[in-house]
């Protein structure tokens, strides 16, 4: 996956923007509140339709403006495509080659991108919540079809809880069955691609900490025994309804599926999050990150799109040198935003395209 041209125009700080890019590192550098981030962010719009710092689309509009415009061209296995994404506020529009897409899994399935952000250094010890929408946004950069199920199930929850509120139990019961197969399809989904990204996990976790200990990931359903297989993971989704009716009706919410579910980080079969040090959360983060670009080059064949918003000043020389040396020996192509370059130690001659941010401008 290769992203050979990219054009912005009234995105956040930036005005307008139509730049060449670099097949393997390129470089943002600037101070602290230049836009070096919006440029990464741009790049995950373009592929995902969403901001990786989980912004409203309101919010990134260049103020005072009425709409955005992102476009990019890309090559892929030797295929290219021109990707365009237009929006307001409120609305967007989505083309390919020229066309407008109707469906979005189509679009989103022409650009894998992976971000890894400093927000994401505190998912270990964050809230489920944060665990949960790494998660749905990792399956769904592996299978654009992920996004359906996702909003299928979420569609059935709401509708559900708007009954338990009316104490509306007689129309609930016909919500019921689809809550329990849009549940189930979700929770299958988290299931198997954790059970494909774990052993990933392990070996680079073990690469990174340099040590015996053992990292692993564990799914966790809400309210009952996690399972591999659709007909158990769903009947153990109907009898937890069933047992917990009463609570449900009391709180006026649906207490069971996978919005309550979470993403468990083990070390040496012990929660990180209450054992482990801020160095070993960090490594997790990054052998997850580590993790999840391998599984999506041998499940495409080609690697995704790279974005490193910020991550030297976050992580340490040995995590960085862990990082840049598993980068260096792949073909991806990366965008890293720093303050200053210097932090960034790419062995000399590496290929790099820098950039330097001047309010929302790039000045190479």
């Amino acid at each position: 996956m290769l992203l050979k041209q990219l054009y912005i125009s009234n995105y956040r700080n930036i005005e307008r923007c139509n730049v060449e890019l670099g097949s393997r590192f390129n470089l943002f550098y600037g101070k602290n509140g230049q836009g070096k981030t919006n440029f990464l962010e741009a790049i995950f719009f373009l592929g995902t339709v969403k901001s990786f710092r989980h912004a409203r689309q309101s919010e990134i509009i260049r103020w005072g403006k009425e709409g955005a415009l992102l476009k990019c061209s890309i090559m892929d296995n030797d295929i290219s495509h021109d990707l365009e994404l237009s929006f307001q506020p409120r609305s967007k529009q989505l083309s390919v080659d020229g066309k407008v897409s109707q469906r979005l899994t189509d679009y989103c399935s022409c650009l894998s991108v992976v971000a890894f952000s400093p927000e994401e250094l505190i998912m270990v010890s964050g809230s489920p919540e944060q665990r949960r929408r790494y998660l749905d946004r990792a399956v769904f950069s592996s299978d654009a079809v992920y996004l359906r199920l996702y909003h299928d199930y979420y569609r059935a929850l709401k509708q559900r809880n708007q009954l338990l509120r009316e104490r509306n139990y007689f129309a609930m019961e016909a919500w019921n069955e689809q809550l329990v197969e849009t549940a189930t399809r979700l929770t299958l989904a988290r299931v198997n691609y954790l059970n494909e990204l774990a052993p990933l996990f392990s070996a680079f976790y073990s690469v990174i900490s340099g040590s015996d200990e053992v990292g692993r990931l564990c799914y966790h359903a809400h309210a009952f025994e996690g399972g591999n297989e659709a007909a158990e993971i769903k009947e153990k989704i109907r009898l937890a309804l069933q047992e917990n009716s009463r609570v449900e009706r009391e709180r006026g919410t649906t207490m069971i599926g996978p919005h309550r579910d979470d993403l468990v980080f083990l070390l040496n079969d012990k929660p990180i999050r209450q054992h482990g040090s801020q160095g070993q959360q960090k490594s997790f983060v990054l052998a997850l990150k580590m993790a999840e670009i391998e599984y999506l080059k041998r499940r495409s064949g080609s690697s995704p799109v790279l974005l490193l918003d910020d991550m030297t000043a976050e992580l340490d020389s040995s995590r960085i040198s862990h990082l840049l040396g598993y980068l260096l020996e792949g073909e991806m192509q990366v965008f890293i935003t720093t303050t200053d370059p210097a932090t960034v130690p790419l062995p000399e001659n590496t290929a790099c395209t820098a950039f330097q941010v001047r309010n929302g401008r790039l000045v190479q």
